[in-house]
């Protein structure tokens, strides 16, 4: 009688001890397949990642900076023209030629009479309301007014699918930013924080898939240059999917130098395989 039921009992504790050692034994197993070296393709992209407190302490400037906007009535008529126009693809070249030299020589003479900072004040006030139009915050033809084509921007370098925004607002301010500096003759990032190009020109480079690569490419060294993280990584992919798997191989390996994953060594085993 003790024999029938002390069996079931050692049965059981076998069962117990298979599988306390397969719990030990598993996750060795796993770690060592997903650690040997393997060739492993590039196919995702890092995603872009910012300091939260750079961004908010530029949206606090930026707020701050708008408060400060000089009266300009004569600038800001031409400026919502202009979008209006853009929007509707209106002008003639020689047309839109002209209404962008007037929209230039406007600001030069705010700068002029207020001197450079009015700029960043300018900026950062239309932004703040293109923002709201985003928002759906104002009326249909003042939205046309502060955003023109600028809806058309985000859906071809992948800020929006349809009417749903993907790109975080500070990306999407940043391409506000640059747009309102290309209307009115200036460098595209001038006055731009480090985090801001971050966010430009790393969305440009890491998520900008209706840019060529070429553009992308020059993206992540002005990426790399306002200090941008995992910037060689992101040059390493692009590289890779352009074909140009030796200078890929560079990246990946300067990558890994900075920062050793099994997953970096893998890509660059991706780049030297035959």
């Amino acid at each position: 009688m003790s024999e029938a039921v002390g069996a079931p009992d050692r049965r059981a504790r076998v069962r117990a001890s298979a599988a306390l050692v397969l719990c030990l034994i598993t996750p060795g197993v796993l770690v060592w397949a997903w650690s040997r070296p393997v060739p492993a393709s590039p196919l995702e992209m890092p995603p872009l990642v910012l300091d939260p407190s750079a961004v908010r302490a530029e949206l606090e400037a930026s707020r701050r900076a708008a408060e400060r906007a000089p009266d300009d009535p004569e600038r800001a008529r031409l400026y919502r023209e202009s979008n209006v126009a853009e929007h509707e693809a209106a002008d003639a070249p020689d047309r839109a030629r002209a209404r962008q030299e007037a929209l230039e020589a406007s600001l030069r003479a705010i700068v002029t009479e207020h001197g450079e900072q009015a700029v960043e004040a300018l900026r950062a006030r239309d932004v703040a309301r293109a923002e709201s139009a985003l928002r759906g915050e104002l009326a249909a033809g003042d939205r046309l007014a502060e955003l023109g084509g600028f809806t058309r921007v985000m859906q071809r370098y992948g800020m929006a699918r349809g009417d749903r925004q993907i790109a975080p607002r500070f990306v999407v301010r940043a391409a506000l930013e640059a747009r309102w500096n290309a209307m009115h003759g200036r460098p595209l990032t001038e006055g731009f924080a480090p985090v801001e190009e971050q966010a430009y020109w790393g969305w440009l480079a890491t998520r900008g898939e209706g840019a060529p690569p070429g553009m992308r490419l020059e993206a992540v060294e002005r990426y790399a240059a306002a200090g941008g993280a995992r910037a060689d990584e992101i040059r390493g992919v692009l590289l890779y999917d352009e074909g140009r798997v030796g200078e890929a191989r560079r990246a990946f390996e300067d990558a890994y130098a900075a920062s050793p994953s099994f997953r970096l060594r893998n890509h660059v085993l991706a780049c030297t395989a035959p």
